[in-house]
Protein backbone atom coordinates (compact mmCIF):
# COMPACT_ATOMS: atom_id res chain seq x y z
CA UNK A 1 0.00 0.00 0.00
CA UNK A 2 0.79 3.76 -1.09
CA UNK A 3 0.24 6.39 1.31
CA UNK A 4 -0.31 10.22 -0.51
CA UNK A 5 -1.66 12.99 0.44
CA UNK A 6 -5.07 13.88 -2.01
CA UNK A 7 -6.07 17.26 -2.95
CA UNK A 8 -7.82 18.87 -0.67
CA UNK A 9 -4.58 17.96 1.73
CA UNK A 10 -6.14 14.23 2.33
CA UNK A 11 -3.39 11.49 2.64
CA UNK A 12 -5.19 8.16 2.93
CA UNK A 13 -3.50 4.55 2.78
CA UNK A 14 -3.52 3.08 -0.84
CA UNK A 15 -3.04 0.33 -2.47
CA UNK A 16 -0.49 0.55 -5.19
CA UNK A 17 -0.62 -1.96 -8.36
CA UNK A 18 1.38 -1.19 -12.01
CA UNK A 19 -0.58 0.09 -14.49
CA UNK A 20 0.12 -2.18 -17.91
CA UNK A 21 -0.71 -0.67 -21.59
CA UNK A 22 -2.71 -2.93 -23.50
CA UNK A 23 -1.61 -1.75 -26.77
CA UNK A 24 -2.49 -4.82 -28.78
CA UNK A 25 0.97 -4.12 -31.35
CA UNK A 26 3.71 -5.80 -29.80
CA UNK A 27 3.89 -7.21 -26.11
CA UNK A 28 4.86 -3.84 -25.14
CA UNK A 29 4.50 -2.47 -21.51
CA UNK A 30 3.12 0.46 -21.11
CA UNK A 31 1.64 2.38 -18.26
CA UNK A 32 -0.64 4.78 -20.58
CA UNK A 33 -2.98 3.94 -23.76
CA UNK A 34 -5.19 5.97 -25.65
CA UNK A 35 -6.58 5.86 -29.07
CA UNK A 36 -3.56 5.96 -30.91
CA UNK A 37 -1.62 7.57 -27.96
CA UNK A 38 0.18 5.35 -25.85
CA UNK A 39 4.54 5.71 -26.42
CA UNK A 40 5.40 3.21 -29.30
CA UNK A 41 8.15 1.78 -27.30
CA UNK A 42 9.23 0.96 -24.00
CA UNK A 43 7.60 1.59 -20.66
CA UNK A 44 6.68 4.47 -19.56
CA UNK A 45 7.59 6.54 -16.35
CA UNK A 46 4.84 5.92 -14.12
CA UNK A 47 4.60 8.11 -10.64
CA UNK A 48 7.04 7.60 -8.09
CA UNK A 49 5.72 5.20 -5.14
CA UNK A 50 4.94 8.07 -2.98
CA UNK A 51 2.37 10.14 -4.74
CA UNK A 52 1.40 13.49 -3.26
CA UNK A 53 -1.32 15.77 -4.51
CA UNK A 54 -0.85 19.93 -4.87
CA UNK A 55 -1.82 20.16 -1.43
CA UNK A 56 0.74 17.53 0.41
CA UNK A 57 3.54 19.44 0.52
CA UNK A 58 2.54 21.31 3.27
CA UNK A 59 1.55 17.76 4.71
CA UNK A 60 2.87 17.61 8.33
CA UNK A 61 3.19 13.97 7.98
CA UNK A 62 3.64 11.33 5.46
CA UNK A 63 2.40 7.48 5.89
CA UNK A 64 4.72 4.61 5.26
CA UNK A 65 4.14 2.62 2.41
CA UNK A 66 3.09 -1.01 3.08
CA UNK A 67 2.90 -4.43 0.46
CA UNK A 68 0.44 -3.90 -1.89
CA UNK A 69 -2.30 -6.95 -1.82
CA UNK A 70 -2.45 -7.88 -5.21
CA UNK A 71 -0.22 -7.01 -8.38
CA UNK A 72 -2.95 -6.98 -11.33
CA UNK A 73 -1.59 -4.67 -13.83
CA UNK A 74 -3.91 -1.47 -14.80
CA UNK A 75 -3.91 0.15 -17.73
CA UNK A 76 -5.01 3.61 -19.26
CA UNK A 77 -7.51 3.30 -22.54
CA UNK A 78 -5.03 4.36 -25.31
CA UNK A 79 -3.81 2.87 -29.16
CA UNK A 80 -0.20 2.82 -30.91
CA UNK A 81 0.16 4.71 -33.36
CA UNK A 82 -2.77 4.89 -36.41
CA UNK A 83 -3.06 6.05 -39.86
CA UNK A 84 -2.41 9.43 -40.34
CA UNK A 85 -5.81 11.22 -40.96
CA UNK A 86 -6.01 13.36 -43.85
CA UNK A 87 -5.47 17.42 -43.65
CA UNK A 88 -8.54 18.85 -42.34
CA UNK A 89 -9.82 22.84 -42.38
CA UNK A 90 -10.00 24.55 -39.23
CA UNK A 91 -13.49 25.31 -37.44
CA UNK A 92 -14.68 28.33 -35.49
CA UNK A 93 -13.27 29.29 -31.92
CA UNK A 94 -15.45 28.60 -29.32
CA UNK A 95 -16.14 31.23 -26.56
CA UNK A 96 -14.72 29.72 -23.13
CA UNK A 97 -17.54 28.85 -20.68
CA UNK A 98 -18.91 26.89 -18.48
CA UNK A 99 -20.40 23.87 -20.33
CA UNK A 100 -24.16 23.15 -19.64
CA UNK A 101 -25.93 20.10 -20.02
CA UNK A 102 -27.36 20.28 -23.89
CA UNK A 103 -31.00 18.84 -24.02
CA UNK A 104 -31.19 16.72 -27.05
CA UNK A 105 -33.36 14.29 -28.09
CA UNK A 106 -32.80 10.83 -26.48
CA UNK A 107 -32.75 7.39 -29.18
CA UNK A 108 -35.89 5.33 -28.95
CA UNK A 109 -35.75 2.28 -26.52
CA UNK A 110 -37.73 -0.48 -28.55
CA UNK A 111 -38.82 -3.30 -26.21
CA UNK A 112 -38.60 -6.82 -27.48
CA UNK A 113 -41.15 -9.76 -28.25
CA UNK A 114 -40.86 -11.97 -25.45
CA UNK A 115 -41.52 -15.54 -25.14
CA UNK A 116 -45.53 -16.63 -24.82
CA UNK A 117 -45.70 -20.11 -22.84
CA UNK A 118 -46.46 -22.62 -25.38
CA UNK A 119 -45.25 -20.99 -28.16
CA UNK A 120 -43.35 -22.64 -30.92
CA UNK A 121 -39.68 -23.34 -30.27
CA UNK A 122 -36.78 -21.26 -32.39
CA UNK A 123 -35.82 -23.33 -35.60
CA UNK A 124 -32.16 -23.18 -36.37
CA UNK A 125 -31.25 -20.15 -38.89
CA UNK A 126 -33.60 -18.15 -37.23
CA UNK A 127 -33.01 -15.12 -34.42
CA UNK A 128 -34.10 -16.64 -30.79
CA UNK A 129 -36.60 -14.29 -29.31
CA UNK A 130 -35.22 -11.73 -26.84
CA UNK A 131 -36.76 -10.79 -23.53
CA UNK A 132 -38.91 -7.61 -22.50
CA UNK A 133 -36.97 -4.51 -22.42
CA UNK A 134 -33.46 -4.81 -23.74
CA UNK A 135 -32.12 -1.16 -24.84
CA UNK A 136 -31.61 -0.95 -28.06
CA UNK A 137 -28.30 0.41 -28.54
CA UNK A 138 -28.41 0.61 -32.37
CA UNK A 139 -30.37 3.49 -31.78
CA UNK A 140 -27.67 5.17 -28.64
CA UNK A 141 -25.46 4.57 -31.77
CA UNK A 142 -27.39 5.96 -34.48
CA UNK A 143 -27.77 9.19 -32.42
CA UNK A 144 -24.63 9.82 -30.49
CA UNK A 145 -22.00 8.53 -33.21
CA UNK A 146 -22.03 12.28 -35.08
CA UNK A 147 -20.76 13.49 -31.95
CA UNK A 148 -17.90 10.97 -31.26
CA UNK A 149 -14.19 12.04 -32.59
CA UNK A 150 -10.98 10.15 -33.27
CA UNK A 151 -8.28 12.14 -31.56
CA UNK A 152 -4.66 12.10 -32.86
CA UNK A 153 -1.65 13.39 -31.45
CA UNK A 154 1.67 13.61 -33.01
CA UNK A 155 4.09 16.08 -34.92
CA UNK A 156 5.60 17.03 -38.27
CA UNK A 157 8.74 15.42 -39.49
CA UNK A 158 11.36 17.23 -41.57
CA UNK A 159 9.36 17.04 -44.47
CA UNK A 160 6.74 18.44 -43.17
CA UNK A 161 5.13 15.66 -43.32
CA UNK A 162 2.34 14.51 -39.92
CA UNK A 163 3.36 11.71 -37.81
CA UNK A 164 0.67 10.00 -35.51
CA UNK A 165 2.03 9.19 -32.30
CA UNK A 166 -0.92 7.86 -30.48
CA UNK A 167 -4.63 7.76 -31.01
CA UNK A 168 -7.94 8.08 -28.91
CA UNK A 169 -11.61 8.98 -28.55
CA UNK A 170 -12.84 12.30 -27.96
CA UNK A 171 -16.33 13.67 -27.63
CA UNK A 172 -18.18 16.69 -28.38
CA UNK A 173 -18.86 19.07 -24.92
CA UNK A 174 -21.10 22.02 -26.38
CA UNK A 175 -21.80 23.77 -29.21
CA UNK A 176 -18.87 26.24 -29.10
CA UNK A 177 -17.09 23.56 -30.79
CA UNK A 178 -15.30 21.59 -27.79
CA UNK A 179 -14.23 18.32 -27.41
CA UNK A 180 -12.83 16.92 -24.44
CA UNK A 181 -10.38 13.94 -24.18
CA UNK A 182 -7.93 12.35 -22.24
CA UNK A 183 -4.81 14.43 -21.21
CA UNK A 184 -2.49 11.43 -21.03
CA UNK A 185 -3.50 11.43 -25.36
CA UNK A 186 -1.94 14.42 -26.16
CA UNK A 187 0.41 15.31 -23.48
CA UNK A 188 3.33 17.06 -25.36
CA UNK A 189 1.83 16.48 -28.82
CA UNK A 190 3.43 19.04 -31.14
CA UNK A 191 0.28 19.01 -32.84
CA UNK A 192 -3.50 17.57 -31.90
CA UNK A 193 -6.02 16.50 -34.57
CA UNK A 194 -9.59 15.19 -34.26
CA UNK A 195 -11.50 13.01 -37.22
CA UNK A 196 -15.37 13.38 -37.67
CA UNK A 197 -17.55 10.26 -38.64
CA UNK A 198 -18.11 11.61 -41.67
CA UNK A 199 -14.23 11.63 -42.53
CA UNK A 200 -13.70 15.55 -41.70
CA UNK A 201 -10.21 16.47 -40.28
CA UNK A 202 -9.62 18.59 -37.95
CA UNK A 203 -6.93 20.71 -36.43
CA UNK A 204 -7.31 21.10 -32.82
CA UNK A 205 -5.90 23.14 -30.15
CA UNK A 206 -5.41 21.88 -26.62
CA UNK A 207 -7.16 24.63 -24.50
CA UNK A 208 -6.31 23.32 -20.55
CA UNK A 209 -6.09 20.39 -19.18
CA UNK A 210 -5.59 18.79 -15.74
CA UNK A 211 -3.19 16.04 -15.09
CA UNK A 212 -4.30 14.54 -11.83
CA UNK A 213 -8.23 14.05 -13.40
CA UNK A 214 -6.25 12.95 -17.13
CA UNK A 215 -8.73 15.79 -18.69
CA UNK A 216 -8.12 17.76 -21.57
CA UNK A 217 -10.70 20.25 -23.58
CA UNK A 218 -9.27 20.83 -27.40
CA UNK A 219 -11.06 23.71 -29.39
CA UNK A 220 -11.85 22.59 -32.74
CA UNK A 221 -13.38 25.13 -35.00
CA UNK A 222 -15.71 24.46 -37.56
CA UNK A 223 -16.04 20.65 -36.41
CA UNK A 224 -20.23 21.81 -35.98
CA UNK A 225 -21.36 18.65 -34.51
CA UNK A 226 -23.77 18.18 -31.93
CA UNK A 227 -22.69 18.13 -28.28
CA UNK A 228 -23.26 14.86 -26.08
CA UNK A 229 -26.27 14.96 -23.82
CA UNK A 230 -24.73 14.54 -20.14
CA UNK A 231 -26.40 12.56 -17.63
CA UNK A 232 -28.00 13.97 -14.46
CA UNK A 233 -28.32 10.25 -12.94
CA UNK A 234 -24.87 8.45 -11.17
CA UNK A 235 -24.32 4.90 -12.60
CA UNK A 236 -25.98 2.21 -11.01
CA UNK A 237 -24.18 -1.13 -10.36
CA UNK A 238 -25.95 -3.89 -12.70
CA UNK A 239 -27.22 -0.65 -15.33
CA UNK A 240 -26.45 -1.16 -19.25
CA UNK A 241 -23.68 1.00 -20.52
CA UNK A 242 -22.24 1.16 -23.76
CA UNK A 243 -18.90 2.52 -24.66
CA UNK A 244 -18.11 4.12 -28.30
CA UNK A 245 -14.66 4.71 -29.54
CA UNK A 246 -11.76 4.00 -31.58
CA UNK A 247 -10.23 0.42 -30.06
CA UNK A 248 -6.73 0.28 -32.33
CA UNK A 249 -7.98 2.87 -34.70
CA UNK A 250 -11.07 1.26 -35.59
CA UNK A 251 -13.27 4.26 -35.95
CA UNK A 252 -16.51 4.36 -34.69
CA UNK A 253 -17.03 1.40 -32.33
CA UNK A 254 -19.56 0.31 -29.84
CA UNK A 255 -19.31 -2.28 -26.66
CA UNK A 256 -22.38 -2.92 -24.49
CA UNK A 257 -22.09 -4.24 -21.14
CA UNK A 258 -23.04 -2.78 -17.63
CA UNK A 259 -21.38 -1.25 -14.77
CA UNK A 260 -19.62 -3.39 -12.51
CA UNK A 261 -19.28 -1.41 -9.45
CA UNK A 262 -18.76 2.09 -8.81
CA UNK A 263 -16.63 4.16 -6.52
CA UNK A 264 -13.78 2.35 -7.31
CA UNK A 265 -10.63 4.79 -5.60
CA UNK A 266 -7.99 1.78 -4.83
CA UNK A 267 -6.60 2.16 -8.57
CA UNK A 268 -2.97 1.87 -9.02
CA UNK A 269 -0.24 4.64 -8.98
CA UNK A 270 -0.48 5.58 -12.41
CA UNK A 271 -4.33 5.93 -12.82
CA UNK A 272 -5.50 9.22 -12.15
CA UNK A 273 -4.89 10.82 -8.69
CA UNK A 274 -8.80 12.10 -8.14
CA UNK A 275 -10.16 9.11 -8.92
CA UNK A 276 -13.99 7.80 -8.24
CA UNK A 277 -14.35 5.47 -11.17
CA UNK A 278 -17.44 3.37 -12.59
CA UNK A 279 -16.01 0.03 -12.97
CA UNK A 280 -17.55 -1.59 -16.00
CA UNK A 281 -17.15 -4.95 -17.91
CA UNK A 282 -16.81 -3.29 -21.29
CA UNK A 283 -14.62 -5.00 -23.47
CA UNK A 284 -11.72 -1.71 -23.81
CA UNK A 285 -9.46 -1.75 -25.93
CA UNK A 286 -6.42 0.56 -26.98
CA UNK A 287 -7.75 3.53 -28.50
CA UNK A 288 -11.13 3.44 -26.45
CA UNK A 289 -9.36 6.11 -23.83
CA UNK A 290 -11.24 9.82 -23.84
CA UNK A 291 -14.44 8.15 -25.42
CA UNK A 292 -18.08 8.13 -23.51
CA UNK A 293 -19.54 6.03 -21.40
CA UNK A 294 -23.52 6.11 -22.23
CA UNK A 295 -26.42 4.47 -20.62
CA UNK A 296 -29.23 2.99 -22.20
CA UNK A 297 -30.95 6.28 -23.51
CA UNK A 298 -27.28 7.54 -24.66
CA UNK A 299 -26.74 10.39 -21.81
CA UNK A 300 -23.49 9.91 -21.15
CA UNK A 301 -22.56 8.77 -17.70
CA UNK A 302 -18.73 8.96 -17.80
CA UNK A 303 -15.04 9.01 -20.24
CA UNK A 304 -13.66 6.09 -20.39
CA UNK A 305 -9.97 6.22 -19.45
CA UNK A 306 -8.40 3.04 -17.82
CA UNK A 307 -8.38 -1.02 -18.29
CA UNK A 308 -7.16 -3.63 -15.80
CA UNK A 309 -4.27 -4.85 -17.46
CA UNK A 310 -4.35 -8.22 -17.32
CA UNK A 311 -8.06 -8.64 -17.24
CA UNK A 312 -10.81 -8.76 -19.97
CA UNK A 313 -13.96 -6.82 -19.30
CA UNK A 314 -12.78 -4.62 -16.35
CA UNK A 315 -12.85 -1.06 -17.53
CA UNK A 316 -13.15 2.24 -15.53
CA UNK A 317 -14.43 5.11 -16.47
CA UNK A 318 -14.41 8.75 -14.46
CA UNK A 319 -17.96 9.94 -13.54
CA UNK A 320 -19.15 12.77 -15.74
CA UNK A 321 -20.21 14.92 -12.66
CA UNK A 322 -16.36 15.13 -11.76
CA UNK A 323 -15.82 15.76 -15.56
CA UNK A 324 -18.24 18.62 -15.74
CA UNK A 325 -16.92 20.38 -12.74
CA UNK A 326 -12.75 20.65 -14.08
CA UNK A 327 -14.31 20.98 -17.61
CA UNK A 328 -16.05 24.10 -15.95
CA UNK A 329 -12.92 25.24 -14.52
CA UNK A 330 -10.68 24.60 -16.99
CA UNK A 331 -12.68 26.66 -19.68
CA UNK A 332 -13.41 29.30 -17.19
CA UNK A 333 -10.00 29.57 -15.90
CA UNK A 334 -7.67 27.30 -18.11
CA UNK A 335 -6.38 25.79 -14.94
CA UNK A 336 -7.98 23.90 -11.89
CA UNK A 337 -7.23 25.05 -8.98
CA UNK A 338 -7.57 22.62 -5.95
CA UNK A 339 -9.25 23.55 -2.86
CA UNK A 340 -7.29 22.55 0.29
CA UNK A 341 -7.96 21.55 3.84
CA UNK A 342 -4.84 20.84 5.66
CA UNK A 343 -5.68 17.72 7.35
CA UNK A 344 -4.45 13.71 6.48
CA UNK A 345 -7.55 11.70 7.07
CA UNK A 346 -7.60 8.04 7.61
CA UNK A 347 -9.97 5.18 7.32
CA UNK A 348 -12.86 4.54 10.35
CA UNK A 349 -12.53 1.67 12.34
CA UNK A 350 -14.95 -0.77 13.80
CA UNK A 351 -13.16 0.57 17.24
CA UNK A 352 -13.26 4.17 16.20
CA UNK A 353 -16.86 4.48 15.32
CA UNK A 354 -17.88 2.43 18.37
CA UNK A 355 -15.87 5.02 20.55
CA UNK A 356 -17.44 7.80 18.49
CA UNK A 357 -21.24 6.00 18.93
CA UNK A 358 -21.67 5.52 15.47
CA UNK A 359 -23.06 2.60 14.25
CA UNK A 360 -20.80 1.58 11.82
CA UNK A 361 -18.32 3.01 10.36
CA UNK A 362 -18.23 5.90 8.04
CA UNK A 363 -16.61 9.11 7.33
CA UNK A 364 -13.26 10.19 7.54
CA UNK A 365 -10.30 10.44 10.56
CA UNK A 366 -8.24 12.88 11.06
CA UNK A 367 -5.12 11.99 11.75
CA UNK A 368 -2.73 15.24 11.25
CA UNK A 369 -3.61 18.87 10.26
CA UNK A 370 -0.88 21.61 8.97
CA UNK A 371 -0.45 24.13 11.20
CA UNK A 372 -1.80 26.98 10.74
CA UNK A 373 -4.00 25.26 8.30
CA UNK A 374 -7.20 25.33 7.24
CA UNK A 375 -8.45 22.36 9.35
CA UNK A 376 -6.84 23.38 12.17
CA UNK A 377 -8.08 27.16 12.14
CA UNK A 378 -11.69 25.42 11.99
CA UNK A 379 -10.58 24.22 15.43
CA UNK A 380 -10.66 20.51 14.10
CA UNK A 381 -8.40 18.06 16.66
CA UNK A 382 -6.45 14.31 15.62
CA UNK A 383 -8.78 11.94 16.17
CA UNK A 384 -11.88 13.95 15.18
CA UNK A 385 -14.41 12.01 12.33
CA UNK A 386 -15.68 14.06 9.60
CA UNK A 387 -19.17 12.97 8.97
CA UNK A 388 -20.80 15.61 6.87
CA UNK A 389 -18.90 18.11 4.38
CA UNK A 390 -21.52 20.26 3.87
CA UNK A 391 -24.66 19.09 2.65
CA UNK A 392 -22.86 15.96 1.51
CA UNK A 393 -21.99 12.45 3.71
CA UNK A 394 -18.67 11.48 3.70
CA UNK A 395 -19.05 8.14 3.34
CA UNK A 396 -15.24 7.03 4.33
CA UNK A 397 -12.33 8.61 3.74
CA UNK A 398 -11.71 8.07 0.08
CA UNK A 399 -14.42 10.16 -0.56
CA UNK A 400 -13.42 13.68 1.24
CA UNK A 401 -10.37 14.40 -0.68
CA UNK A 402 -12.62 15.26 -3.80
CA UNK A 403 -14.86 16.78 -1.70
CA UNK A 404 -12.58 19.50 -0.58
CA UNK A 405 -10.50 19.53 -4.10
CA UNK A 406 -13.77 20.73 -6.11
CA UNK A 407 -14.66 23.08 -3.21
CA UNK A 408 -13.98 26.70 -4.94
CA UNK A 409 -11.03 28.59 -3.19
CA UNK A 410 -12.33 31.07 -0.56
CA UNK A 411 -15.59 28.96 0.24
CA UNK A 412 -15.91 28.24 3.67
CA UNK A 413 -17.89 24.86 4.30
CA UNK A 414 -19.82 23.47 7.32
CA UNK A 415 -18.74 20.33 8.87
CA UNK A 416 -20.82 17.82 10.79
CA UNK A 417 -17.93 16.07 13.50
CA UNK A 418 -17.92 13.23 15.52
CA UNK A 419 -15.24 13.52 18.91
CA UNK A 420 -15.78 11.16 21.11
CA UNK A 421 -20.03 10.75 21.52
CA UNK A 422 -20.04 14.54 21.03
CA UNK A 423 -20.86 15.97 17.76
CA UNK A 424 -19.46 19.81 16.73
CA UNK A 425 -20.58 22.08 13.93
CA UNK A 426 -17.58 23.68 12.70
CA UNK A 427 -16.76 25.87 9.40
CA UNK A 428 -13.80 25.03 6.92
CA UNK A 429 -12.85 28.34 4.99
CA UNK A 430 -10.84 26.34 2.06
CA UNK A 431 -7.78 27.99 0.59
CA UNK A 432 -5.71 26.98 -2.53
CA UNK A 433 -3.82 23.73 -2.62
CA UNK A 434 -0.04 24.56 -2.57
CA UNK A 435 1.70 24.15 -6.26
Amino acid sequence: MIARAADGAVCRRRRCLPLVCALGLGALSLSLFALGGCEATGTTAGEPPSKASSASTSTPTSATSAPSETSAPVALASNAAAEAPPSGGVMPTSAAGTAKPVVGVAPRIRPSRAVKPGSTPVSAGTSPPVPLGLPDFAAVFKVLSPSVVAVVAGHRDAKGVFVPKRTGTGFVWDAAGHCITNHHLINGAAEVRVRAEDGRVKAAKVVAADTPTDIAVLDVPGLDLPPVVRSADAAQPGQWVAALGNPYGLQHSISVGVVSAVGRTDLPGEAPRDADFIQTDLNLNPGSSGGPLVDALGRVLGMNTAVLGNAQGVGFATPIGMVDTVVGRLLRDGKFVRGFGGMVVRTVSATHAQKAGLDRPTGARVHALVKGGPGQLAGLEPGDIILHFGETKVQNDDRLPWLIARTEVGDTVPLEVARGPERLRMRLTVTAAPP
